[in-house]
């Protein structure tokens, strides 16, 4: 299990940096392992949207509130030359929380620079235990990647 606890000791620079290389980290500045799939790997983070940059929230249009999350997918196609580049995909997601019922989570894609991700936003509580699930399919007809995924969210 994953646990977000926000971006309260990051700098607005560095938040930017991370949003532009489409990387969101949480908590305790670790992203998780990407998911690989063939030449593909697919990053995967959450945070809770009060703690991004006023500046750069306005700018992409995200709702910054306490009582909001932010689901963030990157996907990468490894290069020839060994290097990573951000491509399009088909981003889907869901969220559930205990026994409630499964809620759709709208994915849009934000594009800084050459980088590529996908964000969606959905409603949160102090204490909650979220469980996502995510299917990508990157470019060019490749096989869709399932992730599955769980949050705890902290809002105080």
């Amino acid at each position: 299990m994953h646990v977000s606890r926000g971006f309260a000791m990051f700098s607005p620079r560095i938040l930017r940096l991370m949003i532009a290389a489409g990387l969101l980290a949480t908590g305790g500045v670790r992203a998780e392992s990407p998911v690989v799939a063939g030449d593909y790997s697919i990053y995967y983070s959450t945070v809770n949207a009060e703690a991004l940059d006023p500046e750069i929230a306005a700018l992409h249009g995200i709702l910054r509130s306490r009582l909001s999350g932010l689901l963030n997918v990157t996907v990468v196609k490894r290069q020839a030359d060994g290097r990573g580049q951000n491509v399009p995909a088909r981003v889907e997601a869901t969220a559930r929380s205990g026994s409630g019922p499964v809620s759709y989570i709208p994915m849009r894609e934000i594009r800084v620079g050459e980088g590529i991700s996908y964000i969606g936003q959905f409603p949160i509580e102090d204490l909650q235990i979220v469980d996502f699930a995510i299917q990508v399919t990157p470019p060019g007809g490749a096989e869709p990647s399932a992730i599955e995924l769980r949050e705890q969210f902290f809002i105080d």
